[in-house]
């Protein structure tokens, strides 16, 4: 996939739960993913923090972009995360790196920080790969 532009926006503009969400693809390169949300009352549990939920969502969604990057659609087959700082600031940001690439999944590590760049996630997600005509055909 050499057009990451092209996907940035598909992914943004195409996606409802990104958008109800506040959360925004922002870079995108082979095997790589950043992708931001903002923090606001709807994500933040009943101490304060960003709800856990909230947090392996944009994990699982860099994961997704990162794995899209390859110029492969996907869908996740398994995520571990790992809490390691409360969740406050103004924004949070996804960082995805691919690990491993096979015939079938490819493998993601993602790290959540916050804006002054504290890391309060660490996250691992093996994603399926679906390739186009044989997925659409045996599932249609």
């Amino acid at each position: 996939m050499k057009d990451y532009q092209e996907l940035i926006m598909r992914l943004n503009g195409n996606s409802q739960y990104l958008q109800s969400n506040d959360m925004k693809v922002t870079e995108l390169s082979e095997g790589y993913a950043r992708v931001e949300m903002l923090i606001d009352e709807q994500i933040l549990n009943v101490h304060g923090f960003v709800h856990g939920g909230a947090l392996y969502s944009l994990a699982d969604t860099a994961a997704g972009a990162a794995s899209f990057a390859t110029g492969r659609d996907s869908v996740t087959l398994n995520g571990t995360i790992h809490y390691i700082k409360p969740g406050k600031g103004g924004k949070l940001i996804g960082v995805a790196t691919e690990i491993s690439r096979g015939r079938t999944t490819g493998i993601y590590e993602v790290f959540l920080y916050n804006d002054a760049e504290i890391l309060l996630s660490r996250a691992t997600f093996t994603m399926f790969f679906l390739d186009g005509d044989r997925y659409r055909k045996e599932n249609a």
